[in-house]
């Protein structure tokens, strides 16, 4: 067995997640995955990150639940932009999943289930 056999890549490319564009709920480009592993307690951790062809760079992280923010960012895993919507500045997108009952985020669920991932308030910028 060569080391190369157990390795596991770092980064998928052109990966599905169900992650999609905050600002207009599109899909997004480019996607990639980095799996960043077993960080604590044996729960794998992934930073998911895509690109909307109009509102730029996406990214999020998966820790066995749900993302609670989507961030907009500079390039995949990169560092946090500001995206100004009808004049507010943002620098994170709230998900859902932080409004799902305690009870209901205690049971096993599945982490992808597009219906988590989605934004509390789907706002549309004016360009």
């Amino acid at each position: 067995m060569r080391p190369s056999d157990v390795l596991v890549p770092k980064d998928k490319a052109n990966a599905i997640s169900p992650l999609r564009c905050p600002i207009c709920d599109g899909s997004l480009e480019q996607v990639m995955i980095r799996d960043l592993g077993g960080i604590t307690a044996d729960i794998n951790w992934q930073l998911h990150a895509g690109h909307c062809p109009e509102h730029g760079w996406f990214q999020c992280e998966v820790i066995a639940t749900p993302p609670r923010e989507i961030f907009p960012v500079d390039r995949p895993f990169g560092s946090t932009r500001k995206v100004v919507i009808d004049g507010v500045d943002l620098f994170a997108f709230a998900t859902v999943w932080n409004d799902v009952p305690l009870a209901e985020r205690l049971k096993k669920i599945d982490p992808f289930d597009r219906t988590y991932w989605k934004v509390r308030h789907q706002v549309t910028s004016r360009s």
